[in-house]
């Protein structure tokens, strides 16, 4: 998916042209954890379709920069998925569009053939913007096989796909505050109740991300709770799939859960304080040392 983004100079208003400074990036959820799991130097293929136009050429090309195994990317005869954000002045976002007309044919079909692939996965991560059918069938699959699965909710209207299909065993998924209501069957008053559906429908963990206050990872075991150092945001594109390329990085790695947060939000703070989604030169030891950096009494 292509990412447009346009950062207003000033207060955005609605219903009115606002002044802006326009980039253009490579992007897409599971593409910018992909992006940076190839930074941080874990192996990592990517299953995907894109559209036989310039800008599927282009983000073709870009997988291929970054070590990023291109041979499971189907090319269709649609446009290539866009995102398009408006940002406030202070880095937060005003608005997002999204059009991804090959989605559809990311389905269990697709999927089933490449089975193979899958079975030999340590992880796998995917991402809402997939049919709620699919997203049922790599449920399914990678509890059958014993594979764990993180799912990522992108949006508030996205991640309702999820409180109609069985997710019993997924490993983890990683809701910010808006959208965790939307996973869940029921209607509560507060924050708890949801993560204990969750848990209750078989989610091993949920991994609630709360902004400037932190995050807090809920399991059957117990929550683990983590703050963030204040820091001036540039740009907030990007941040959730940046913590989720540090949790998984450390994962990988074999560190403890606090470990694994901690780089998780390291990540995602290096990536608010710069323009676009990935940072380019991140290592998983320039990781790793700048924990020590974020959190140095915590070690």
């Amino acid at each position: 998916m292509v990412d447009e983004l346009y950062f207003c100079n000033e207060m955005t208003m609605a219903c009115t042209s606002n002044p802006a400074i326009r980039k253009r990036n490579a992007g897409g959820v599971v593409g910018n954890i992909a992006r940076h799991l190839a930074l941080l130097g874990i192996p990592v293929k990517l299953i995907t379709v894109l559209g036989n136009d310039p800008d599927g050429e282009w983000l073709l090309q870009d997988c291929r920069q970054f070590g990023i195994s291109t041979e499971h990317i189907l090319r269709v005869n649609e446009n290539t998925g866009k995102y398009v954000s408006v940002l406030n002045a202070d880095g937060s976002l005003f608005v997002a569009a999204c059009a991804d007309e090959c989605s559809k044919y990311l389905d269990p079909g697709f999927l089933q053939l490449h089975q193979e692939l899958l079975a030999t996965a340590a992880l796998i991560i995917t991402d809402t913007n997939i049919s709620e059918d699919t997203l049922m069938w790599l449920a399914g699959f990678s509890r059958e096989k014993n594979i764990p699965l993180i799912i990522e909710p992108v949006s508030v209207a996205k991640a309702r796909k999820l409180s109609h299909i069985d997710i019993s065993g997924v490993f983890m998924i990683t809701p910010n505050e808006d959208e965790l209501p939307s996973l869940c069957k029921n209607n509560y008053d507060d924050n708890n109740s949801y993560l204990e559906e969750l848990a209750s429908r078989g989610v091993i963990n949920t991994w609630l991300r709360k902004g400037s206050r932190g995050s807090t990872n809920f399991s059957k075991d117990g929550n683990i709770s983590l703050h963030v150092p204040e820091i001036n945001i540039a740009d907030s594109t990007g941040a959730g799939d940046a913590a989720l390329a540090g949790w998984v990085a450390a994962w990988y790695k074999g560190y403890e859960l606090m470990a694994c947060i901690k780089a998780g939000h390291v990540l995602a703070m290096e990536v608010l304080q710069v323009h676009g989604a990935v940072m380019n030169n991140i290592s998983i030891d320039k990781l790793l040392s700048s924990v020590k950096k974020y959190y140095p009494d915590e070690q």
